[in-house]
């Protein structure tokens, strides 16, 4: 089978694709830049220019797939994530369609069965909306947190002894899956396709708390690492100083604040699958 992986280069496209290569199956890159892509053409892949809001581009970079992994990552700088976001969402739904592809798998998140009240995890209802119906088979993963979000963090960690967390309270375990079984999981999705729209819940082996993350990196640092909470006050002007705009700051810290307050959990559909990286090796990745 031939399968056309969009975010190659990234986290969960990055895995998908190493392990559909690992499976025996043909597989096309999807990148931005190619230049920065060498790397995955000596793998064996073939690669594709496509802009995530280029019709054409992806267009021709699905003809031809059995099946496509497709993502919408909320630009940084976005003015207004949502708007950003539904102009990519609405530009790879018209290529599946102008492309005729079979069968989507598609990058979603838990909590985006809700409309509102989840902050940055709308633009991935939006995103399911958009897709509904541009393919015969569907497949949403819903992710729940990714554990190599606290990658931003690894840095203070490691010189100062604390891990920052906006993951409150410290002692409160929440679902968080690794980016490797989010890219496994949907490589295996690709070579199962079907008729109509099927969800698949994807959390992680067990659930951990801020508290058992500082306790991971303890561990693998051999120095204290306590996990300390960062003041509402302060997320937004610490998220824009690490680079995103005003708009992604304030949606991805609403979606922190849905995910305290238990607004961004799994609704009750579909099939629930449980990777199979620990959050110690998800970590223990990320240090190197």
């Amino acid at each position: 089978m031939m399968f056309a992986i969009m975010g190659a280069t990234g986290q969960t496209g990055g895995a998908a694709l190493a392990a559909a290569l690992a499976a025996g199956h043909k597989v096309k890159a999807i990148v931005r830049e190619p230049s920065h892509a060498a790397a995955l053409a000596e793998k064996g892949s073939v690669l594709a220019k496509a802009d995530l809001d280029d019709v054409e581009a992806l267009t021709a970079a699905f003809a031809g797939a059995d099946a496509v992994y497709v993502l919408n990552p909320v630009p940084h700088a976005a003015e207004d994530v949502f708007a950003a976001a539904a102009r990519n969402g609405a530009a790879i739904a018209e290529a599946i369609r102008r492309a005729g592809v079979p069968h989507v798998v598609a990058l979603s998140s838990s909590g985006a069965h809700r409309s509102e009240g989840t902050g940055i995890v709308r633009a991935l209802h939006d995103f399911e909306q958009a897709l509904r119906g541009s393919a015969p088979s569907l497949t949403f993963i819903r992710a729940t947190e990714f554990m190599e979000n606290w990658g931003s963090v690894l840095g203070v960690a490691a010189e100062h002894g604390i891990l920052p967390s906006m993951r409150q309270p410290l002692d409160a375990a929440g679902e968080t899956v690794s980016a490797v079984d989010v890219g496994r999981q949907a490589a295996a999705e690709l070579a199962r396709p079907h008729a109509g729209e099927r969800i698949v819940n994807l959390k992680g082996p067990a659930e951990y708390s801020p508290e058992e993350a500082a306790q991971a990196l303890t561990e693998l640092l051999d120095k204290p690492v306590m996990a300390v909470a960062t003041p509402r006050e302060e997320w937004e002007p610490g998220l824009i100083a690490a680079g995103l705009s005003a708009s992604h700051a304030r949606e991805l810290a609403g979606l922190y604040d849905a995910m305290n307050a238990g607004r961004a959990g799994f609704e009750a559909v579909g099939e629930t699958r449980r990777g199979k990286v620990t959050l110690n090796e998800a970590l223990a990745g990320l240090l190197g």
